[in-house]
């Protein structure tokens, strides 16, 4: 193609891989922000936590009013919680609008912050081995609040989670509830005369089954008459459990296959939750998996009217529902992803406005105010970044799914919800996009496939500068929400159990082989990434099929399942049992060990020549995923003949690097790998059809097998 004339000057024919971006390194490490949490006070003041790269990963708190934005948290702390590992609930604000309650991510405990002089004060002494998160306050009896605890000070070494009331006048705490693995959600309802909270065992995991219970609250701070109100361990998940304003308890549950609302009415104390039937909403869901602390994605502009995310098919959407008629309508702004850690990523902050945390096809995460009764008033008022170039630099993700290897219906058998779980692969596809660039007539894009975390998460289509990165620069991404994600419904979060590093790793390999057969692709030239549990299949799919791939980045991945389960932190120590043996866990140790084995790419690295270039990404203080797992990968890799890369980060914990400078070096590190890995090793190939018309075929297939299934 000879190079012409546009509105953005000459288009040249370059490359896949080589081309110049507008995005650069620091604009996604030192010069951007992420939103991690968002949380309402009275009279239109809402708070939003800022994890801040430039500075060290600090999670500093803001304080909006009036669309005007100051922090409000002194340098010396970070809003920021461990409990579960994960973390999630760091802030609440009190009954007072000016005074907050909040978690440092150093010092731990409980410390109340003054909003207008940004003084700090003790509530409770802090202690580095006693973590607290998901605070709420009391509506009228300012000085209680409830907060779930988990103690690591307990002289049998067991990890201990309650829920507490703590006095912030006298600085002492009461545990209200114990006995449970877990908890979260504590909340007062409206009148501060009855709690409630969801909890449950191991080895169940919060997406799997929770109860939810209501109590009454005495001013002394002790509850009574604790009733089971909701759920089934093993069988029914309950999120985000939320009071109306005018006393009627909200909460979502799994019961019919996906998370829908459910509601309760106070006022009937011996009356049963009944569901909330929104006709055409039944397939979508309100809540996702609570990974994290603190979750909140639908809220009551006044006691007849809810704001809420449905998602529908890993995609989100704003809805408005009266919960009077149960008639709804969907708010005419352009999300696509609520954005916020926990999915703590929406605050009512009005009768008729809310703020977000979101990302939309188009825009980067970024914190927006709403008018609900004004549909188009979707107003940004703080971007993650800035970025000045137009949106003709951005590729758009476009959903596809593609039938899994290995699984057929018998015949005759019909297409319900569990066969067309078993049956197809979810992914977005974003091919490369810059105006000033095209490839050579004789090449294909190398593609990189993202395997999220979890791996209950789910990757959506909501603009993000980490993929914009590589798509302005040549390459195609696709981020593939393989079986076991969320955003599908529970059928489709459950067909993992029993096949980790099987079933998610067949489907990375399904979508490969779709997407270079369909010409769309070049399929000598794909690269698969994942963080923490996406590592983990990164480096399974390299292991178990090793022809596939020309390189590999891992960060925080695992490679020995069975240091896995003895290493892990105590929320997750009993997840990787159910998803490598189901609900049959084999009592010989012997064969337990065999099957960690066969599950583990350390030891399959051993005996498989890995062809993929392998580049490790790993955290020193890493918690969850430690650094020996790393270590032992790089180890095998390199024993066997393979070429592999260890970056380790001081500093840093599990995931991503939070640091300016960690992070700008991680992403380099990606950058140059993919060169080396994908783009040096590029010969030309034979272009079946033009790259738009195979794209658009790669649509209209993908929209005819929704069909059909």
């Amino acid at each position: 193609m000879d190079n012409k004339m546009t509105p953005y000057g000459k288009v040249q024919t370059t490359p896949f891989g080589k081309w110049d971006s507008p995005i650069t390194d620091d604009m996604i490490t030192s010069k951007s922000i992420v939103f991690t949490e968002i949380s309402a006070a009275k009279d239109g003041i809402f708070y939003v936590i800022e994890a801040r790269p430039a500075d060290a990963g600090r999670c500093c708190i803001v304080q909006w009013i009036d669309g005007h934005a100051r922090d409000v948290l002194p340098s010396g702390y970070s809003a920021r919680t461990a409990v579960h590992g994960y973390g999630g609930g760091a802030i609440c604000p009190l009954a007072n609008k000016n005074f907050l309650v909040f978690s440092d991510a150093n010092a731990h405990g409980v410390w109340i912050l003054d909003s207008a002089t940004c003084g700090v004060t003790k509530a409770i002494v802090p202690d580095p081995r006693v973590f607290f998160a998901d605070f709420h306050a009391h509506p009228s009896e300012e000085k209680w609040i409830l907060a779930v605890c988990e103690n690591h000070r307990c002289p049998s070494g067991e990890v201990v989670n309650t829920i507490v009331a703590i006095d912030l006048i006298q600085g002492r705490m009461t545990t209200l509830v114990k006995g449970a693995d877990f908890y979260t959600h504590p909340r007062f309802d409206p009148s501060g005369t009855r709690v409630c909270w969801t909890q449950w065992h191991h080895p169940n995991m919060p997406w799997d089954g929770t109860e939810l219970f209501v109590a009454s609250w005495n001013h002394d701070g002790t509850i009574e008459k604790p009733r089971l109100l909701a759920g089934r361990e093993g069988h029914e998940s309950i999120a985000q459990p939320r009071w109306s304003p005018d006393g009627t308890l909200y909460f979502v549950s799994d019961q019919s296959g996906y998370w829908q609302l459910w509601r309760w009415f106070s006022a009937c104390a011996d009356s049963d939750p009944t569901p909330i039937s929104l006709d055409g909403l039944e397939t979508g869901e309100f809540a996702g998996p609570e990974w994290w602390l603190g979750s909140c994605t639908y809220g009551f502009l006044d006691s007849n009217t809810m704001v809420a995310a449905w998602t529908y098919d890993a995609t989100e959407h704003l809805v408005i529902i009266d919960l009077t008629t149960l008639k709804y309508e969907f708010l005419n702004a352009p999300v696509a992803a609520l954005t916020g850690i926990a999915d703590s990523a929406l605050a009512v902050t009005s009768s008729t406005s809310i703020a977000i945390i979101a990302s939309s096809p188009s825009s980067p995460q970024a914190l927006y105010h709403v008018e609900v009764n004004k549909p188009a008033s979707l107003i940004t008022l703080r971007p993650s970044t800035t970025i000045s170039d137009p949106s003709t630099f951005f590729s758009q993700g476009r959903p596809i799914s593609f039938p899994r290897s290995n699984t057929r219906l018998d015949s005759g058998e019909k297409i319900d919800a569990t066969a067309k779980a078993q049956l197809i692969a979810r992914a977005f596809f974003f091919p490369p996009q810059n105006p000033h660039y095209v490839g050579p007539q004789d090449c294909l894009p190398p593609l990189i496939i993202s395997i999220h975390g979890g791996p209950t998460l789910h990757s959506g289509p909501g603009l993000s500068l980490q993929w914009q990165y590589f798509t302005t620069r040549g390459y195609a991404v696709v981020l593939l929400n393989y079986a076991g994600s969320s955003g599908y419904g529970r059928k489709y979060r459950e067909i993992l159990n029993g096949k980790w590093g099987v079933l998610d790793v067949q489907d990375a390999a399904d979508c490969a082989r779709y997407l270079s057969t369909s010409g769309i692709v070049d399929g000598n030239a794909i690269g698969i990434m994942g963080g923490s549990s996406g590592g983990y299949a990164a480096l399974q799919a390299i292991c178990d099929f090793p022809s596939l791939w020309a390189g590999a980045v891992s960060i925080s991945g695992i490679s020995d399942v069975e240091a896995l389960v003895k290493d892990t932190h105590k929320f997750e120590s009993c997840y990787p049992l159910r998803l490598i043996f189901g609900q049959d866990v084999p009592n010989d140790e012997s064969a337990r060990r065999l099957i960690y084995r066969e599950r583990s790419p350390r030891f399959k690295a051993q005996k498989t020549k890995i062809t993929a270039w392998t580049l490790l990404l790993q955290g020193r203080e890493d918690q969850i995923v430690p650094l020996n797992q790393a270590e032992a990968m790089k180890s095998s890799i390199l024993s066997n003949g393979g070429t592999a890369k260890l970056v380790v980060f001081d500093g840093e914990g599990h995931g991503f690097p939070r640091g300016a400078e960690n992070a700008l070096q991680a992403v380099r590190e990606q950058k140059e790998w993919w060169r080396r890995s994908l783009v040096i090793q590029q010969a030309p190939v034979h272009r079946k059809l033009g790259s738009s018309l195979v794209i658009l075929g790669l649509i209209v297939l993908s929209l005819l097998w929704n069909k059909l299934c």
